[in-house]
């Protein structure tokens, strides 16, 4: 029997998929990126529009198809916003590195502090013409997760305060049998915004899910605002041996019915009312 020493306890740590922000498209009608504020949705006809520098196509209505939604505005500062022509995108990504803040992105989704988000992050620069007219504002936009690489994300509702309703089940992560669902499909898992290290060894092996449904109790209790849920019981992801032998000793909390054969559509979370 293989026996584990985990090291301290470190605490619960946030998850954040962040995409990148790349090369200007280009639109019949132009709306200029200083009118495309924050709550404004974009549809993105061609994946190159999506990783253009710049958009500034006009913005679509929120219930209607669209890729992403803008949630925060920054201005370009310092010695960079001197520059009479637009730097390159490079620069301006690397400006912009976190910049377009993973707190303010909480915020506006209306994230509870368990709310494990999946959501990505795009930002839209000003123009050439627009930056040698004087225009510094960046767009930063949100991206929902997609499990579809064809259609890329793509939603019908507005993502402000989603995390809130029962309708973030749609843009929440889950699992079933081991495979990445969104959460408003059948699923056996629900991933809860809490990454932790582990000590008190050496474990054996059966003893590891224990110590890891310990540890992560007190954040799944926050996640589902109660102590005690029938049917419903902690699911810790541990390492394998393999990933511990390489220095990983990361348990990833989760919740979900007990009886390994049921499954569940929707949200557990205590934030999402109505669900």
């Amino acid at each position: 029997m293989h026996m584990r020493t985990y090291p301290a306890l470190l605490g619960a740590a946030g998850i954040l998929f962040l995409a990148g922000c790349v090369p200007s498209s280009s639109a019949a009608e132009a709306v200029p990126t200083v009118r495309q504020g924050v709550g404004t949705c974009h549809h993105f006809m061609t994946t190159e529009d999506l990783y253009d520098p710049s958009d500034v196509a006009p913005p679509v209505p929120c219930d209607r198809p669209h890729r992403t939604e803008t949630f925060q505005l920054v201005t370009v500062e310092g010695p960079l916003a001197d520059a009479p022509q637009r730097p390159e995108p490079e620069q301006l990504q690397e400006y912009m590195n976190g910049r377009c803040s993973a707190d303010v992105l909480r915020e506006y989704l209306g994230a509870g502090p368990r709310d494990s988000l999946a959501f990505g992050i795009w930002s839209k620069y000003p123009t050439r013409k627009e930056w040698a007219s004087g225009v510094r504002t960046v767009r930063c936009d949100a991206s929902p997760p997609s499990l579809d690489k064809k259609t890329g994300p793509l939603v019908r509702f507005p993502v402000r305060d989603i995390m809130q309703s029962e309708r973030s089940a749609a843009v929440r992560t889950c699992e079933r049998r081991g495979e990445v669902v969104t959460c408003d499909r059948p699923h056996d898992r629900e991933e809860v915004n809490a990454w932790l290290s582990l000590d008190a060894g050496p474990y054996s092996d059966d003893g590891i899910q224990a110590a890891a449904t310990r540890v992560c109790q007190p954040f799944v209790r926050e996640f589902l605002a109660r102590s005690h849920a029938p049917g419903i019981v902690i699911k810790a992801e541990t390492p394998t041996e393999d990933e511990w032998a390489k220095g990983n000793r990361t348990v990833k909390c989760g919740v979900g019915p007990a009886d390994p054969g049921a499954t569940i559509t929707g949200t557990l979370s205590s934030f999402a009312e109505g669900q």
